[in-house]
């Protein structure tokens, strides 16, 4: 079984000679393991070069982006160069335990049907101490404990499984990435877009173990907790994003995986189909609501709120105004 490790770097010079000496110094090798650094300004493309000279393998591939194109196109630049018959996603400023490659591998050989395999993981400040929190308690809506029994309803909601967590079927995880639709990143990153469709076309299973320390600082692409109402850091975020997004996003977010699974013939279970066509409906209703005038909106969204949908799948009363008065 061939194994590809994928980066994203982008000015990562600070973190990710650490996090790649813990790669190569595991007790399972990666037979290649293909970088791809997003226009880079702060040397981070010259560390990796000499890098390379000493490693312990020989199949490290470096690609350089001309302009940023952010951390999906990164990877999927990275998958679509990938021959592994698995593939793991690293991120630039973690660090791997040395049995991580091993551990995750594993299950693919004790279940050779198996799509992806997860695990849990470690949160740390910049100077790698923990802060006491795991990945999958700050995602606590998500049950990522519960591996494949998760809830297809609370899957289709958002799979919230890290990138830096799973390894994937490599054909599988090439193939989905292949059929891309036009403009999917808008509305999915490429983890939970592949971790989307592993639980709609196979097997998936979670390692309830941290496999590596993941690493918080004031550069990171993503966050180490939920939207909390606390915090004016939060509440900037999220008015940006608020602001940034069309009205039909949570509508368009679903019709994008509809046209994949349509347009390629893919075979989901009823499930994990079921909850793709309820999806599309509430963004319908979270549409209509949307275009509204104002005093018309209230019946739409207690209708929304009796069902749960903003308790269970959002971040509660803050999505339940923001349908009201945006």
């Amino acid at each position: 079984m061939t194994l590809s490790v994928l980066m994203a770097t982008h000015n990562g010079a600070a973190f990710v000679e650490e996090q790649l000496n813990s790669i190569v110094q595991g007790t399972h090798l990666p037979d290649e393991l293909i970088i791809v650094d997003d226009a880079s300004t702060d040397g981070t493309w010259d560390l990796l070069t000499e890098w390379r000279k000493r490693v312990p393998i020989d199949g490290v591939i470096l690609v350089r982006n001309d302009v940023n194109l952010g951390p999906t196109a990164s990877f999927i630049k990275a998958l679509d160069r990938s021959t592994g018959d698995l593939v793991l996603f690293a991120d630039q400023d973690d660090k791997w335990s040395p049995e991580k490659i091993e551990t995750l591998a594993s299950c693919f050989t004790e279940d050779p049907e198996l799509l992806m395999a997860y695990s849990d993981g470690t949160i740390t400040n910049a100077e790698l101490e923990p802060t006491g929190e795991r990945i999958f308690s700050t995602r606590n809506k998500a049950r990522l404990d519960a591996g494949g029994e998760r809830s297809m309803m609370q899957v289709m909601s958002n799979p919230d499984i890290k990138g830096c967590t799973m390894a994937l079927q490599g054909a599988f995880a090439r193939r989905i990435a292949r059929d891309r639709v036009a403009g999917f990143a808008q509305y999915w990153g490429h983890d939970h877009w592949l971790a989307l469709f592993a639980f709609g076309m196979g097997r998936v299973k979670v390692v309830p173990r941290s496999l590596l320390l993941h690493r918080f600082h004031a550069s990171n692409a993503s966050s180490a907790t939920r939207f909390s109402p606390f915090s004016i850091n939060h509440w900037t975020k999220w008015s940006r994003k608020m602001r940034e997004q069309e009205k039909d996003h949570w509508y368009a977010r679903y019709a994008v995986v509809k046209e994949q699974i349509d347009r390629h013939g893919y075979s989901v279970n009823d499930d994990w189909r079921k909850a793709l066509l309820d999806w599309i409906r509430i963004g319908e209703e979270r549409l209509t609501i949307g275009n509204l005038p104002l005093y018309k909106r209230p019946g739409r969204v207690w209708s929304l709120h009796r069902r749960g949908i903003y308790r269970d799948h959002y971040n509660g009363v803050f999505t339940l105004m923001r349908d009201l008065l945006t």
